[in-house]
Order: C-alpha cells, then structure tokens, then sequence
C-alpha cells in the first residue's frame, strides 16, 4: 500500500507551503525587504561600492532577525489552520483506506470520521471555553496525526490473507487485533466529544425548562 507515503508527503509539502506563505507575509520578511530596498538605494545612488551585496544581505538579516515575533498570534494561526487540514486528511485518510478494511473496522473508522468531524473544526473554541481540557484536546490532534494512521499502516503492510487467518502472538489475528484497537479510539473520542458537548446540552435543556415556565406562566393568567 502506497497511499500512506503519498498522504504524509502531500501534508508535508503543504506544511512546508505554509510555513513559506506565513514568512512571506511575516512583518520580519517585509522589515527586511524594505531595508534591503534601501541598501540597493545607496548602491545605485552611489553611495556603497565595495562589498555592496554583503550589506544589502546583512540588512535584510537584521530587518528578518530584529523584527519582534508574535508568538501568540502564530501559534494561534497555525492552530486554526491545522484543524481544518485535518479535518480534511481524516476524510482523506477514510476514502483512501476504505477498500483495504474488513466491514467491522470499517464501521468504527466511520463512527471515528463523524467524532472528529464534530470535535476538530471547533477544538479551540472548546479550549478557549474551558469545556475540554488540553490532554483531550491533545488526544483529538494526537488521534489524527499519529495514533489512527500508525494504526492502519501497521495493518494495511500486512497480505490480506495474512491478516485474516495468521495467529498472533495474543492468540487473535491481525483483523481481530485492528478491529479492537479501532474500538478503543472511537470509544476514546466519544467519550470526549459526550464531556466537550454535555455543557451545551445542559444549558439548552434548562433554556427550555426557562421558556415553558415563561410562557406557561402567562398563558395561565390570559382571560
């Protein structure tokens, strides 16, 4: 199976795409562009001659290196950023992979799929709420990035016939061993998606306890 080679190189190459665009835009890359910029200024006008590319690189050095760097707002952005791609690798990761499982393990990926697609797109807004905690949190990117496609590697490198009939070392076989560890996470991602989610479903509960007590009210009063 070469699927998974290609997946991990194709998030790299995005990473690296990413990391590139966020220098491009930086504050530091602009500082030291306008500073070399100025540098070919005194070049052209006259000013500089000899070693005139060491200064035009050593200022655009000290524009990239002096600018102050906004490690929060970084962080934030790359967070942001990271849950929505994987998101989009977990839907990836379901379709290309779909073919080479038994139904079982199949059905608790797509259980996993639906968790995920829940839990991701608003992990951070959970955090900032204070409703999950960063271990869980953890866990969720955690699941996505290592946990699940280690899980399905080890097992897709396996012949077909190999996994479904060879004992293991545990006495089950490679099927039965997926299909169990599979459980394990999806039970692991509900369990967090239930506790993430219970505070919402509380307060809509009692807003309706609010309003038929409202209404109820008043309707008992009407002539």
């Amino acid at each position: 199976m070469l699927w998974l080679p290609c997946l991990r190189k194709s998030v790299a190459t995005n990473s690296v795409r990413q990391r590139l665009q966020f220098f491009l835009y930086s504050n530091g890359n602009i500082a030291g562009s306008l500073l070399a910029i100025g540098g070919l200024g005194l070049f052209f006008g006259g000013i500089i001659h000899a070693y005139w590319w060491a200064i035009v690189g050593g200022l655009y050095g000290a524009g990239v290196l002096g600018w102050p760097r906004n490690d929060l707002a970084k962080t934030a952005e790359r967070t942001e950023l990271s849950a929505g791609m994987l998101a989009q690798q977990v839907r990836k990761l379901v379709d290309s992979v779909a073919q080479g499982l038994p139904k079982e393990a199949l059905e608790f990926l797509r259980s996993m799929q639906g968790t995920l697609s829940e839990l991701l797109p608003r992990i951070q807004e959970l955090r900032d709420r204070g409703v999950i905690s960063a271990k869980d949190a953890f866990t969720v990117i955690e699941t996505v990035r290592r946990y699940l496609p280690d899980t399905l590697a080890a097992y897709l490198r396996l012949p077909k016939f190999y996994a479904q009939m060879q004992t293991l070392a545990d006495g089950r076989t490679a099927t039965q061993t997926l299909i169990q560890q599979l459980q394990v996470l999806d039970t692991s991602l509900k369990e967090i998606a239930k506790s993430a989610f219970a505070g919402d479903a509380e307060a809509l509960v009692s807003n309706g306890q609010f309003l038929q007590n409202k209404f109820s009210e008043k309707l008992a009063f009407r002539p």
